[in-house]
C-alpha cells in the first residue's frame, strides 16, 4: 500500500457528532468574513493598551483591515546605501532585536514622534523614489485576513496515534504561534519540537483561550495525522493575540531553515499579509529568498488567505513558494478562500479537524455560549491556515517514503495527477473536513 492510496481519510465520526460538528462550522464559516473588523478592532485596543500599538486600515472600498505597526518603517538597503540611512532617515532610529536572524539584513526603524499611516507610508515611498526599498512594518496576522469571530468548535479524534513506517522521515516546520506546553497523554504531539510555547491565556478576559491560542498546536495536528513519522519542529512568531510582525515571522523562517542545517525541510507558514502600495512586505520576501538560495532541499509552502478575493497574499505569492487555498469538504471553493491564477492548489479548510488545547472559548464574552476544552482535546476549525499543513504534510509523508526525493520534487509528484480546480490550482484531497 502507497502512502497516496490512504488518502482521503475517512471521516470516522457518528452521524450524532457530525451534526453537532456541522453547526460549529457554519458558525465559523458564517463569520469568517463577515465580523473581522470588529475582530481587528478589539484587538487594537488591546494592543494599544498593552504598550504595543497597531494601525488599522482598508486600503481600498472593502471593509477588509491592514494591520501596521505603529511609528515603523522596514528598509532593506544595499551596502552601499547602509551608511546614508541616518541622514536619509531623520527622525528616524534604527530598531535592533536580540533574537534578530543573522541571515536576515532588513532593518526595522521606529520614528522618534508619533506619525500617523499616511505619514509612514509617505516616508517609505520618498525612500523607495530615492532607490532605498522601504514600506510600513506590516503586521502577518495567521491565516489573514484574521478569521473573524470564527473559533474552534469540540470534537472527537479520528483514530489513534499510529506510525506508518517512514523509511526517511523529513522535518516539518511549523511557523505559528507556538506549541502548548499542556501534557497530553494521547501520544499525538509527544514528540514535538517546542521551539516557542503558546502562552493562551494571558490576554483580558483572563480564563479563556486567547484568539488564536491552540492556532500552532492544531496546524501540529494536522501534519502529525498525514505524516506521524515526521520530525516535527513547532516555532512561535507571534504575541499573544495571534499578530506578528513581518520581520518576526521572516526571523523564524530563516531560523527553521538554518536549524534543519541543509537537510530536507518543509516550512509551513499559515501567515501572510498583502501587499501595502504594491509593495509585499520586505522582510519575508527577503527570508524567502534567503531560504531558497541557501537551502536547495528547503521548501515553503503558505495559506492564500481569508479574505475571498483574487488578492495575492505574502508569502505565498512570492515566487517558489507552494500557494494553498481552502476547499469545502465536497472540494467545491470554499467562500472565504482567497483564490486566483497564482495558487498552485488547494486543500480541504472547512470544518478541519486536529488537536487543540484544554480551556474555555469563545476568547471574549458576549460571543456565544461557553465551550469547554477538556484534556487531549479535538477540534474543528476553518480557514486556509489549514489547508497548507495538508499540503506540508502530504509532501513530508511523500519524502519520508523515499529518502532521495526532495520537497520540491515531491511536491511536483503530489500535484501531478490531481484535477484542476480554476483559480485554486490542482486539487489535493488528504483530509475529509466536515460537510456545510
Amino acid at each position: 500500500m502507497t502512502v497516496t492510496s490512504q488518502w482521503p481519510f475517512p471521516d470516522t465520526r457518528s452521524a450524532a457528532q457530525l451534526a453537532h460538528d456541522r453547526a460549529d462550522v457554519r458558525r465559523q464559516v458564517d463569520v469568517l468574513l463577515e465580523a473581522q473588523p470588529q475582530v481587528v478592532e478589539r484587538i487594537r485596543v488591546r494592543r494599544g493598551a498593552a504598550g504595543s500599538p497597531i494601525l488599522a486600515f482598508a486600503p481600498d472600498d472593502t471593509d477588509r483591515r491592514i494591520l501596521v505597526a505603529e511609528n515603523e518603517i522596514v528598509v532593506d538597503p544595499t551596502p552601499e546605501q547602509r551608511p546614508q540611512l541616518g541622514a536619509l532617515l531623520a527622525g528616524y532610529r534604527g530598531r535592533e532585536r536580540r533574537e534578530r536572524s543573522r541571515g536576515q539584513r532588513t532593518r526595522v526603524f521606529s520614528s522618534d514622534q508619533p506619525r500617523d499611516l499616511e505619514s509612514l507610508r509617505t516616508d517609505a515611498k520618498r525612500l523607495r523614489r530615492l532607490g532605498v526599498t522601504a514600506n510600513v512594518n506590516m503586521i502577518v496576522p495567521l491565516g489573514y485576513v484574521i478569521k473573524g469571530s470564527s473559533y474552534p468548535g469540540v470534537t472527537v479524534a479520528p483514530r489513534p496515534f499510529a506510525t506508518n513506517g517512514a523509511v526517511a522521515p523529513v522535518r516539518v516546520a511549523i511557523i505559528d504561534t507556538g506549541l502548548t506546553d499542556q501534557v497530553r497523554t494521547d501520544n499525538w504531539i509527544q514528540q514535538v519540537q517546542n521551539r516557542g510555547t503558546d502562552p493562551l491565556d494571558v490576554v483580558a478576559p483572563l480564563q479563556r483561550i486567547d484568539w488564536f491560542g491552540g492556532h500552532g498546536t492544531f496546524a501540529t495536528g494536522i501534519v502529525r495525522q498525514i505524516a506521524p513519522d515526521c520530525d516535527v519542529w513547532v516555532y512561535r512568531f507571534t504575541g499573544p493575540d495571534g499578530l506578528g510582525t513581518d520581520e518576526a515571522a521572516a526571523d523564524m523562517m530563516i531560523q527553521a531553515a538554518d536549524d534543519a542545517a541543509g537537510q530536507r525541510v518543509i516550512i509551513n507558514a499559515s501567515f501572510g499579509a498583502p501587499a501595502v502600495d504594491g509593495v509585499p512586505p520586505l522582510a519575508l520576501q527577503e527570508a524567502v529568498d534567503y531560504v531558497h538560495n541557501t537551502y536547495p532541499k528547503a521548501l515553503i509552502v503558505a495559506s492564500a488567505g481569508n479574505d475571498g478575493q483574487d488578492l495575492p497574499h505574502f508569502p505565498a505569492a512570492f515566487p517558489g513558494v507552494v500557494s494553498v487555498g481552502a476547499l469545502n469538504s465536497d472540494l467545491s471553493p470554499a467562500a472565504f478562500s482567497n483564490h486566483g491564477a497564482w495558487l498552485d492548489c488547494s486543500s480541504v479548510g472547512v470544518g478541519v479537524v486536529s488537536t487543540y488545547v484544554q480551556g474555555v472559548l469563545p476568547p471574549d464574552t458576549g460571543l456565544g455560549a461557553d465551550i469547554t476544552f477538556g484534556p487531549d482535546a479535538w477540534a474543528t476549525w476553518s480557514g486556509t491556515s489549514f489547508a497548507a499543513p495538508q499540503i506540508s504534510a502530504a509532501v513530508a509523508a511523500l519524502c519520508g517514503a523515499d529518502a532521495s526525493l526532495t520537497p520540491r520534487n515531491a511536491f511536483t509528484q503530489l500535484i501531478g495527477p490531481r484535477p484542476d480546480q480554476p483559480g485554486y490550482g490542482k486539487v489535493v484531497h488528504v483530509l475529509p473536513g466536515t460537510p456545510l
